[in-house]
């Protein structure tokens, strides 16, 4: 018996208090991921190498909150048998902490393909792929909120901006692709801003995947939004 299951089974919370911890859980990851993302793309456009290196190295907790909430979830599960809607809301809460521990990595490889364009002193503009990140970053804000509230309508609007991000993204792409093809200094620069922006639109998508996770926890409806 693991030491949640073994608490819960000693003085047990309502189900409803329980999954509202579970929620909390999530709404933490959650937390982590912006401030993980926010840094990374703060460090790279202030040339700032600690803070690139705390979003490596805050991984590790990251994933480890992960943990204790899948942990959670499954015990929950486990021990207490959820059914219908209250069952939903604990898989949903699950399938999104693994969203956001994903995104929590995709984070950390921007602060590591940024940290050697600090130290270049010519690189080509950082407007794009900083306008791609601040975008990025509202979308996994306002999805938090939608989870916070449980609002599944705003959850299905959220995911529809996801148009916008893949706009930028290929934009950038050509934009750096041509950079690369016409100003040979720039390539390695280059390379790694591509990887950053696959990493970007990959939060971006997971994001997605929540707003379906969303409307699951809400209706038991699996969705379709991509």
């Amino acid at each position: 018996m693991t030491v949640a299951s073994t608490i819960a089974a000693m003085s047990p919370l309502p189900l409803d208090a329980e999954i509202t911890e579970l929620r909390d859980d999530v709404r933490l990851l959650g937390h982590l991921v912006v401030e993980a993302l926010a840094a990374a793309m703060g460090g790279l456009r202030d040339r700032d190498g600690d803070r690139l290196r705390q979003v490596i190295a805050g991984d590790a907790d990251l994933n480890e909150r992960h943990r204790q909430e899948r942990e959670r979830a499954l015990d929950l599960i486990g021990t207490r048998h959820p059914s219908g809607s209250s069952l939903h809301q604990v898989v949903g809460l699950m399938l999104m902490g693994s969203e956001l521990e994903r995104m929590g990595d995709h984070a950390k490889s921007c602060a590591r393909l940024a940290l050697p364009l600090i130290e270049l002193r010519q690189r080509p503009r950082l407007d794009d792929i900083g306008r791609l990140g601040a975008f990025v970053e509202e979308q996994v804000r306002d999805i938090l909120e939608a989870v916070t509230e449980g609002d599944a309508r705003r959850a299905q609007d959220i995911a529809a901006r996801d148009d916008r991000i893949d706009r930028i993204y290929h934009r950038l792409f050509d934009d750096l692709v041509e950079t690369m093809r016409e100003q040979a200094e720039h390539v390695y620069a280059a390379t790694n801003l591509l990887l950053m922006a696959h990493n970007l639109e990959r939060i971006a998508d997971r994001v997605t995947n929540i707003a379906e996770d969303v409307v699951f926890l809400e209706s038991g409806r699996i969705v379709e939004l991509g």
